[in-house]
């Protein structure tokens, strides 16, 4: 009987696979890996910083940093198109807004427009026909043309103030909706040499509103009738 039980002990452990330790640790130690893998990227920070308004803004209103606070929000998507996102460059402060923002609201853009320069502000009577159709908005900037003497020996027309900025835009508020929401003025900021110049074409010539334009540098500003072939 112990005989017999000897023997089929030995045909046991000849049948049992031997295990090798070192091979069970590195199984462990890769399930692991790919476990906290896993967690790590379901816990990972899937959002994106941009800028919010600190508070309500109207259009028209130049940036500053207590106008600006940051928020996070979902990178997935198209939402962050069009934001402006921060990063280690200089916020948007000094800039003009195009639109009004809520408290809260994300800042866009196309919300604000080109940085502000010091200047004096006047208002310009302009039709949207004398004013690239009335498509203007605060920020933008724009050179003033005035014509003189129409119709005489003596027309000339000349840039009265380059590089403006557009600091508000007047619609009118309409008749019985006759030309509601049209384009009536602009109010500009110029250099404060030029706004002399604007003031005196108001009054005596009839203005044209074109768009500046970084590299406009050189190019012809004014041009009088005599040099008509």
């Amino acid at each position: 009987m112990t005989t017999l039980s000897a023997q089929l002990g030995r045909g046991l452990t000849r049948r049992l696979p031997k295990v090798d330790a070192r091979l069970v640790v590195g199984l462990l130690l890769v399930a692991l890996s790919v476990l906290g893998g896993l967690r790590l990227a379901a816990t990972s920070d899937q959002t994106v910083a941009v800028y919010a308004a600190a508070r309500a803004l109207p259009a028209g209103h130049v940036l500053t940093p207590g106008d600006l606070r940051t928020t996070r929000i979902q990178a997935a998507g198209d939402v962050l198109d069009g934001l402006v996102p921060v990063t280690t460059r200089r916020p948007p402060v000094d800039r003009v807004l195009r639109f009004p923002l809520a408290e809260g609201g994300l800042v866009g853009a196309a919300s604000i427009g080109g940085v502000t320069r010091a200047g004096r502000e006047i208002t310009v009577p302009i039709a949207p026909e004398h004013a690239l159709g009335g498509a203007l908005q605060p920020g933008d900037r724009v050179d003033v043309l005035a014509s003189f003497d129409k119709g005489t020996g003596d027309a000339k027309t000349l840039t009265v103030a380059a590089g403006a900025q557009v600091v508000d835009v007047v619609h009118a508020d309409g008749l019985f909706g006759q030309r509601e929401g049209q384009l009536t003025a602009l109010t500009i900021s110029v250099k404060p040499d030029d706004v002399v110049f604007v003031a005196f074409a108001v009054r005596n010539a009839e203005l044209d509103i074109v768009r500046a334009s970084a590299s406009a540098r050189g190019v012809r500003a004014r041009f009088d009738v005599s040099e008509l072939p």
